[in-house]
């Protein structure tokens, strides 16, 4: 997996999972962050308008298996490096969420309810609640007892979900309706089911907000159905029945022929890679809801890879970094040392290697590299990285100042060595 933050590694604490899956882990409380990735995380908050203290109040619950079952063993149990994760991947949910309230509504202030569809353990909630009256958040799930405790720990309104959306009696109607990472797991006949049964809770000037896996990223070896649907029994959850939750993949065709039969005359666009690192995003308008000028980019992804001392006494840091947004490229990549700018380059050699962690990105992969030297970044020093788009999108990827090595080469100087 490829990841931000780059620091030297400890072994990994693999006490955050017990050994018997059927117990529940523990709950990992923000305090548990190494000092470093902790720095790094308030940060990012700070730099996306988000209190870090606010967001860092609640702990990630030990029953939340995408994070203790999914995230955490990606990235070789590293709770530090797995919390920044959790982090990174709900500003990013936030900043594509933002973008949809801004182009459809005008802004956060004036929208109206919105609703969470599966919301799990309130991963969206700990961004919307920093934005909007918890008055207006609704979250919903199959897993009843994450919405026991976002209504507990949030304060948010809980809505219990069901296997067959014919048994969801709720009603209520919303400005934005999410769906994120749900219909990427369906079967064919649950697709069309909840697609119908959540875009009638959209509210009259409302749209409904989905995320799916394109045929692009469908598995080597697995091929389309003639209709656009491919449904595998597998996924990340431990407990859902695969019958029910497995990995679906669609076409664009497909989407649009369901899509139609909700009702004729509904404006809905497509979005590559708007949600998450792999998931193109629709968003479906209520009748009459012209979404025609409606522009949302992905956020521009990227990570240290190597951090080098060098016998000049500089230390060369180098990375990727991938643009996801159609027509969009990385204008540039500037460098921080403890929040002062020091540098930027234009990232601009392809990274083939790293393409296939994102198949059918608009661009390739780049990579980029610098130097700092000892009187522009002191040992202990955050050093980020601001990937800019010229879609007006920013990523961010963070690193610490190594304390210089110290170390013997042979030669008359180290004048050929620079």
């Amino acid at each position: 997996m490829w990841y931000s933050p780059v620091r030297l590694r400890k072994a990994p604490d693999r006490r955050l999972l017990p050994v018997d899956e059927s117990v529940t882990a523990p709950d990992l409380s923000f305090d548990r962050v190494e000092p470093v990735v902790s720095g790094f995380i308030d940060d990012y908050l700070r730099l996306h308008d988000l209190d870090p203290q606010r967001f860092r109040a609640r702990p990630l619950p030990g029953r939340d298996e995408m994070f203790f079952k999914a995230i955490l063993p990606n990235y070789e149990f590293d709770a530090s490096i797995s919390a920044f994760k959790f982090v990174e991947s709900t500003v990013r949910l936030g900043e594509a969420y933002r973008q949809l309230v801004e182009g459809v509504f005008g802004g956060f202030d004036q929208v109206g309810p919105v609703l969470d569809f599966a919301s799990g353990w309130g991963r969206l909630t700990r961004y919307l609640e920093q934005r909007l009256p918890l008055s207006q958040i609704s979250v919903a799930d199959i897993y009843h007892d994450a919405i026991d405790w976002q209504v507990a720990t949030f304060g948010v309104s809980g809505v219990h979900s069901t296997k067959d959306p014919a048994l969801l009696s709720y009603a209520g109607r919303h400005d934005v309706v999410l769906a994120g990472s749900m219909f990427s797991h369906l079967p064919e006949g649950l697709f069309h089911a909840w697609l119908a049964k959540l875009h009638s809770l959209v509210s009259a000037r409302g749209v409904l907000a989905f995320s799916v896996h394109d045929e692009a990223i469908l598995p080597a070896g697995e091929a389309m159905g003639a209709d656009g649907f491919h449904f595998l029994r597998f996924s990340e959850s431990g407990s859902l029945d695969l019958d029910i939750y497995g990995m679906s993949y669609v076409t664009e065709a497909f989407v649009g022929r369901a899509i139609e039969r909700l009702g004729p005359g509904l404006s809905w666009r497509r979005f590559p890679k708007g949600l998450y690192e792999n998931q193109d995003l629709y968003v479906v308008g209520a009748l009459g809801v012209d979404l025609s000028d409606l522009k949302l980019g992905s956020t521009p992804m990227g990570g240290f890879e190597t951090v080098a001392t060098l016998p000049t006494g500089e230390v060369e840091f180098a990375g990727w970094a991938v643009e996801r947004t159609p027509g969009a490229q990385i204008a540039a990549a500037r460098v921080f040392v403890d929040g002062e700018e020091v540098l930027s380059l234009v990232p601009a050699r392809e990274r083939p290697d790293v393409q296939k962690h994102f198949p059918g990105s608009a661009r390739p992969p780049v990579g980029w590299s610098f130097r700092l030297s000892p009187q522009q970044a002191a040992p202990g020093a955050m050093v980020r990285v601001r990937l800019e788009s010229d879609s007006g999108l920013m990523g961010y990827c963070y690193a610490q100042m190594p304390t210089p090595a110290t170390f013997t080469y042979s030669g008359w100087s180290r004048r050929g060595l620079r």
